[in-house]
């Protein structure tokens, strides 16, 4: 069977006319003839419901979408947007997940409007000279360049008519790009941010079950605390001392005293993370976070003999009251839990405040 020319011309026509149709399109979204250009980076812990609330604003906005791309963790869409509706969006996407980067540039198109009116205007009145002189001259060299010079101006000026009309069209329209992250499976920072932040640290421990002869009710002291990411991790190396003065004691409880701990050496490594919801640590107020920390601890006597050393781990929440460039103010409480055979006696809640600043 033979394919008749006149169908398989009709169908070249089209396919190259659909081909330079996305071309342009695609091109068209990234020159720069909008009022404005967003750029907007969003993180999500459920991706799905996240896609669903993009695409039904796209859809009730009657947004038209430039281009689209989606993956299992990834959904990233451009598209045009009423500058009035800006705000709009903003409080949508704000529903989606954690904005990590919100971007806008507005472009003063009017002024570039005018400037391209005038430079079309000028290739304009160059073009009729051009023409005019085609006309006149007979050498043929020179009528040559004459006609490179007016094929180039021709085409300059339906470039420049291209761009007047797209940013007239455009006076009112925003250039928007979304990207929305899974959470779950596309970590937010891949990359280790190293920090300089020495600081101190005072540290309360309350004995949950406090023994005559093993320990006291309370220890407190302090701890040099150097913060070496924003993450935040961190090493700690301080001391607890027994509030309770031991050479005060009753005769009677003298012996025990003598085997009481009244001091632990610590040092230990720790890692702080904050929340997904609650500031995940940008805020300057009142970011909340949780850890843990390893290290272990010089248990001292009050008789000095028997010295020894546990393990001990930490598990904590707190908040950082201040958080600036420069400096970092937070409390926190934590369960103190050494691993050794006396920890029944020893574990307890800790109370602890912090100040660290950049160094």
């Amino acid at each position: 069977m033979k394919n008749n020319p006149f169908t398989l011309k009709i169908f070249l026509i089209i396919s190259i006319s659909t081909l330079f149709s996305n071309l342009v399109k695609a091109q068209y979204y990234e020159q720069d003839v909008y009022s404005a250009t967003k750029y907007v980076t969003i993180y999500t812990s459920d991706f799905v419901t996240g896609k669903k609330i993009l695409n039904n604003y796209l859809s009730n906005k009657k947004c038209e979408v430039l281009n689209q791309e989606i993956n299992t963790r990834t959904f990233e869409v451009s598209f045009q947007l009423n500058e009035n509706l800006v705000g709009s969006l903003d409080s949508a996407l704000g529903l989606i997940g954690y904005i990590t980067n919100s971007t806008q540039n507005n472009n003063n198109n009017k002024l570039k409007v005018k400037k391209l009116e005038a430079e079309l205007e000028d290739n304009t009145y160059k073009l009729e000279k051009m023409r005019n002189k085609y006309k006149l001259d007979s050498n043929a060299n020179s009528r040559k360049n004459i006609e490179f010079s007016i094929e180039n101006l021709e085409e300059n000026n339906r470039r420049i008519s291209r761009n007047l009309k797209q940013m007239k069209e455009n006076y009112q329209t925003v250039f928007v790009k979304v990207t929305i992250n899974d959470e779950l499976s596309t970590p937010t920072n891949s990359k280790i941010a190293f920090a300089k932040m020495p600081g101190l640290t005072y540290n309360r421990l309350y004995i949950e079950n406090q023994k005559n002869g093993i320990s006291t009710n309370l220890y407190a002291g302090y701890s040099m605390k150097y913060i070496f990411t924003k993450g935040k991790s961190y090493f700690q190396i301080g001391v607890l001392k027994s509030a309770t003065d031991l050479s005060k004691v009753t005769k009677y409880d003298s012996v025990k005293a003598k085997n009481t701990i009244n001091e632990f050496f610590t040092f230990e490594f720790g890692q702080d993370f904050y929340t997904r919801y609650f500031g995940r640590g940008n805020r300057k107020f009142f970011n909340l976070y949780s850890g843990y920390s390893i290290g272990g601890a010089i248990i001292n006597q009050a008789n000095d003999l028997n010295t020894r050393f546990a393990a001990f781990t930490n598990l904590s929440m707190g908040v950082e009251l201040l958080k600036t460039k420069h400096i970092l103010l937070d409390v926190k409480g934590s369960y103190f839990l050494p691993l050794a055979d006396i920890n029944r006696n020893t574990r307890g809640i800790m109370l602890s405040g912090s100040f660290n600043f950049v160094f």
